[in-house]
């Protein structure tokens, strides 16, 4: 699901040794500097705050404004250059362990005096992620003077995908967090407007912890859940949303159909969740789920926001995956999240989810909107 994307980021981004152990980065960095090239001289990290995963695997910095670069050497040692005057940079070292923080004026630039001071002669890998600015690449290319710039992000992204036991505890507290802010929702549903629902949910969400919280709502009967840039419509039943939380840099997302009535979309797409469950494990194919899930809705059609029905998530809300065409098989140790959906008519549709961990013999469930 694509959604709102906030100004400036406004949550605690705060490095927290307590949650992220300084042991945790020193074992990330020790694995990204493995999978890069020999021949490789150094690594530009690039993040914004739109999508800033990669930038935050290394170093737990997200940019609340902008943009922001990390570069780092073959021995090992990062420094960060973040959007704002060196006063701001005080304020910046709280988002990070690493200790070299320096202001960002000219990106192409900071680069190529880092590749000439510190970096090795060669070519220099580039880590970053589909919202970089089209015209930067270019002139990054052009400030090297000829030195290649080499995209490992294909490489790398498997890292992202992996999840430490610090990652998959982050993970679980995260989809604590989503089940309070659902739990919010469906309180003030009763009786309430979907707006003042999905308010309540952001609350909260942030009353929580969340560093950013994200809902979407139907804005007619049985809509597909979306921004809430319309008039209140008052309350509508059923009401499909989606909500999305963010703690400790790890996402956590679901969709939930809130209703008072007895709706068969409804106890179909609840059937089609549970058959998804009884046959998730590491080494299930994703047609295997959608086979049980069509099975389960009989003969309903799959809803549009439900037919990508495995998602990874951790540090990006969507994870980029190795295949072409997206998940083909669940991976143990991975979290994802598994949508069921069903579609009737324009006011008859409903959405679940569940935020699962595959293992040998089935799923640890993280988040179910069947609970």
């Amino acid at each position: 699901m694509r959604v709102t994307q906030p100004a400036v980021l406004v949550g605690n981004y705060d490095w927290s040794e307590d949650l992220l152990p300084r042991a945790e980065y020193d074992a990330r960095l020790k694995q990204v500097l493995g999978k890069l090239d020999g021949g490789l001289a150094g690594l530009v990290i690039y993040g914004n705050k739109i999508d800033n995963a990669a930038l935050a695997y290394v170093s737990n910095f997200a940019p609340k404004i902008e943009s922001a670069i990390a570069l780092l050497t073959k021995d090992g040692k990062l420094r960060i250059h973040a959007a704002g005057s060196p006063q701001m940079m005080v304020n910046a070292k709280r988002l990070t362990w690493v200790e070299d923080v320096r202001p960002q004026r000219d990106i192409p630039k900071h680069i190529a005096d880092w590749a000439d001071e510190a970096a090795g002669q060669g070519p220099l890998g580039f880590w970053a992620t589909d919202t970089i600015p089209a015209d930067l690449l270019p002139r990054i290319e052009a400030g090297l003077g000829g030195r290649k710039l080499v995209d490992v992000g294909a490489s790398l992204n498997a890292l992202l995908r992996e999840k430490s036991p610090v990652a998959l505890k982050l993970s679980r507290a995260a989809c604590g967090v989503l089940g309070k802010a659902v739990a919010a929702m469906k309180d003030r549903f009763n009786g309430e407007s979907g707006r003042e629902a999905a308010i309540a949910a952001e609350r909260a969400a942030a009353d929580a912890g969340a560093q950013d919280a994200r809902v979407l709502i139907s804005l007619s009967k049985g809509g597909t859940p979306t921004a809430i840039d319309y008039p209140d419509g008052g309350k509508l039943d059923p009401l499909l949303a989606y909500v999305a939380v963010r703690y400790a840099g790890y996402w956590a997302e679901g969709f939930v159909t809130l209703t008072s009535m007895n709706h068969d979309t409804v106890t179909k797409t609840q059937a089609a969740l549970r058959a998804m469950l009884a046959i998730a494990k590491a080494g299930t194919s994703v047609a295997a789920l959608r086979d049980a899930a069509q099975t389960a809705l009989g003969g309903l059609a799959i809803h549009p926001a439900a037919r990508q029905l495995a998602v990874g998530i951790g540090l990006m809300l969507e994870e980029t995956e190795a295949e072409p065409d997206g998940i083909a098989k669940l991976e143990a140790g991975r979290v994802y999240s598994l949508r069921a959906g069903a579609s009737r008519s324009p006011s008859d549709n409903a959405l679940l989810s569940a935020m699962v961990v595959p293992k040998e013999g089935g799923v640890d469930v993280l988040w179910s909107a069947l609970d």
